[in-house]
């Protein structure tokens, strides 16, 4: 029986290639969602900072702890 080397190489390389595209869509998606975290908590700087709300009323609003809010705020700087 004879197997062709061409067909298994194709195959090989197919395979690879949607690895590739794999990886590179969990990339975007990890970015995506980095985006996203950072538009939401500069959002609650932002609130935080103009006087509307107290970081207190953050913690009510959102049900995350104030140190939990702390941190966030402080990561956006960093």
């Amino acid at each position: 029986m004879v197997t062709d080397n061409t067909d298994k190489a194709a195959k090989e390389a197919a395979r690879d290639a949607a690895k590739a595209r794999l990886a590179e869509a969990l990339t975007r998606r990890e970015k995506g969602h980095a985006d996203i975290e950072t538009a939401f908590w500069t959002t609650v700087r932002d609130e935080i900072d103009s006087g509307a709300l107290r970081q207190v009323d953050a913690v009510d609003a959102l049900g995350f702890t104030r140190e939990y809010i702390r941190k966030q705020l402080k990561n956006l700087t960093d």
